[in-house]
């Protein structure tokens, strides 16, 4: 009787140890789909901060050329200026005009 007693006692302790494992088991799993959606999730976040320093990149690059045909610009202004003033000399020497 006393081994009955104890194989009863084992076989409770058993099942309840298999049914502890099948919890923790689904458990796992759902923390497991739960762990890839957040990283789904944060690989989308990541493909949209990428977009958005694709559309950075070319507002920097527009800005860049507008900064360069700026400079050309006044580079180009500069020299006219200096011939106008250079001209206007060269009419006041011709004039006697100081």
């Amino acid at each position: 009787m006393k081994k009955g007693g104890k194989g009863a006692m084992a076989s409770v302790t058993n099942e309840m140890i298999l049914q502890a494992i099948k919890e923790l088991s689904a458990q796992f799993t759902d923390h497991k789909k739960e762990t890839n959606e957040r990283f789904e999730q944060i690989d989308k976040r990541f493909e949209q901060i990428d977009q958005r320093f694709e559309r950075v990149e070319k507002d920097i690059g527009q800005i860049k050329e507008q900064i360069t045909d700026l400079a050309t610009g006044q580079k180009i202004l500069v020299e006219e200026l200096f011939k106008n003033k250079t001209e206007i000399k060269k009419i006041k020497d011709l004039l006697n005009i100081y």
